[in-house]
């Protein structure tokens, strides 16, 4: 098993921010670079400032995906993880 001084320094800021895993940090730079929970690369005939209401996380395990969208989306969107 490895020590966390041989993980990487991914797995070592998840660790300090509270992230249950690296996988955080991935989600987070497709939001950065894909605008993801503002509506822009959603259905052709959705506005481009329109929030994300709906999210379903399917295989929802470690749950770094769910602690992320728990914080981006909005408080009236509704959250599902399985």
């Amino acid at each position: 098993m490895r020590t966390n001084v041989q993980r990487d320094a991914y797995y070592r800021l998840a660790k300090e921010q509270g992230y249950r895993a690296r996988s955080a940090f991935k989600l987070l730079q497709l939001d950065e670079e894909l605008n993801l929970f503002k509506g822009t690369i959603l259905a052709k005939n959705a506005e481009a400032n329109e929030d994300v209401t709906r999210v379903i996380d399917l295989c929802a395990a470690p749950g770094s995906w769910s602690q992320v969208l728990s914080q981006k989306i909005p408080y009236y969107t509704y959250l599902v993880c399985f």
